[in-house]
């Protein structure tokens, strides 16, 4: 019976809705209270009103296990197009070279992190139609701080203006990355150049340099090699580090790392020119105590 109820609660919700289905428990109290008036007996209200309260516990609990059910079946859909665009970035001859990656990311005391990231890149060898990015935090998250992570990725005009916003489905992988599509307006052509702005709030982010005040690193990591990347990290009021480079050669490679005060707030910058392919490099950084 409850079976039955439960595909008629659902059919009944497709069709009118969850404000049909209280427009009705509306009618059913006030048709137990006309009743009521007209008999004189309180029992009569009391019996629709418990009637009234036990569909809506229903409709609740059913609600409960739909919207459950819902965001399994988003969470499985987002996590097969994350790995449909990574194999066709694997399989088409398209490829991104990028020319800039400027990336800054503002520290807050407790650990939550502002980023923004400007990218230009040139479109090679065939058209594109999203631009696929991952992204980490360097301890692993619980849940409840995924979901609380928010980004908007629009195209920068010429004159560094902002254009509009790309639709970007996201995943959260199984080692605790965040695996993000921008989906282009129109297919990007070859030899074309795109410009991209990534803002994102991530909550706690950087944790275990500003909590847990341990070493914490900085990367790039990059398929391609680029051209230039810049990693600015602004500390809190007050905070300095200690620092030092990651996979990264003074003798080998182009990269300079800055130390300066703005506005009262440290800011320790990574540049490097012709970052290789497939390396792992940025820096570590330490609170000093």
């Amino acid at each position: 019976m409850l079976k039955s109820f439960a595909q008629w609660l659902e059919k009944f919700l497709q069709e009118e809705g969850a404000v049909g289905f209280v427009k009705g428990l509306l009618g059913l109290v006030a048709f137990g209270a006309v009743l009521s008036t007209l008999f004189g007996s309180v029992a009569i209200r009391t019996t629709f009103v418990i009637g009234a309260i036990v569909l809506t516990l229903l409709l609740l609990g059913y609600l409960t296990g739909r919207v459950a059910k819902l965001d399994s079946e988003s969470r499985e859909y987002r996590a097969l197009l994350s790995k449909y665009s990574y194999m066709l970035m694997e399989l088409q001859p398209s490829q991104f070279d990028i020319k800039v990656w400027e990336q800054v990311a503002v520290i807050e005391a407790n650990g939550d992190t502002q980023e923004f990231i400007t990218v230009n890149a040139m479109i090679r060898n065939a058209e594109a139609r999203f631009f696929r990015l991952r992204f980490g935090p360097g301890w692993n998250q619980p849940k409840s701080i995924q979901k609380l992570v928010n980004a908007k990725v629009r195209s920068l005009l010429v004159d560094g203006t902002m254009g509009p916003s790309f639709l970007v489905t996201s995943h959260w992988s199984a080692d605790g990355k965040l695996d993000m599509v921008s989906h282009f307006h129109s297919p990007a052509e070859v030899d074309s150049e795109i410009r991209l702005k990534m803002e994102w709030t991530w909550p706690k982010k950087c944790v275990p340099l500003m909590v847990a005040k341990k070493p914490d690193p900085f990367t790039f990591y990059f398929r391609q090699p680029v051209e230039r990347a810049t990693y600015t990290i602004v500390l809190p009021p007050g905070v300095d580090v200690h620092w030092d480079v990651i996979a990264l050669n003074r003798i080998r490679d182009d990269f300079e790392i800055t130390r300066r005060t703005d506005a009262g707030r440290v800011e320790i910058k990574l540049a490097i020119k012709n970052l290789p392919a497939n390396r792992r490099a940025g820096m570590l950084l330490e609170l000093k105590r």
